[in-house]
């Protein structure tokens, strides 16, 4: 066998063995796509978790939770309580949005998330008055998309007026 025999032999091998690397190359980053995708789903889903956990555990929270969020004989810590949690809630749909938007999250997260707020946790005065507000700080997608499922009629003006930490100013100011 001569030199220019052995070299092809050996350009044959040397790609041979880089079409190999690129396939288990390729396989690898795909299987630690699943899986950075799988550990995601799974701090989302833990934080879901947690709160069913709380209020399984916490009989006063879950007696909090239990109210009816638009009644008139609610206190202002009751509705800054209700305000935090929406707000909470709100956080973690974007969350969930922005990662399904990205294809980080298996199909249905969204909707899962979305179907929990279409229950009622969002008719109440004190959720709109946190969603009018919260809504000016999102991306305009995600605002169009929470409002076009959520509100689907609109939303009024100037909600956000009965959030429990909405301030009005003095007149002398």
């Amino acid at each position: 066998m001569s030199y220019i025999e052995l070299g092809a032999i050996g350009e044959l091998i040397a790609a041979i063995a880089t079409v190999s690397t690129l396939i288990y190359l390729s396989r690898q980053i795909h299987m630690n796509n699943k899986l950075a995708i799988s550990n995601l789903e799974n701090k989302l889903n833990s934080r879901v978790y947690d709160r069913r956990f709380t209020v399984a555990r916490d009989v006063e929270f879950a007696e909090f939770l239990a109210k009816d969020w638009s009644s008139e004989d609610l206190s202002k810590a009751e509705k800054t309580q209700i305000s935090q949690y929406v707000t909470m809630l709100i956080i973690d749909a974007r969350e969930v949005f922005l990662q399904d938007k990205l294809g980080f999250v298996s199909n249905g997260l969204l909707k899962a998330r979305i179907n929990v707020l279409k229950m009622g946790i969002m008719t109440n005065p004190t959720a709109k008055s946190v969603w009018s507000t919260y809504k000016h700080l999102v991306e305009p997608e995600f605002a169009s998309f929470f409002e076009s499922e959520i509100y689907p009629d609109g939303i009024e003006e100037d909600a956000f007026k009965v959030n429990p930490l909405y301030k009005t100013k003095s007149p002398h100011e």
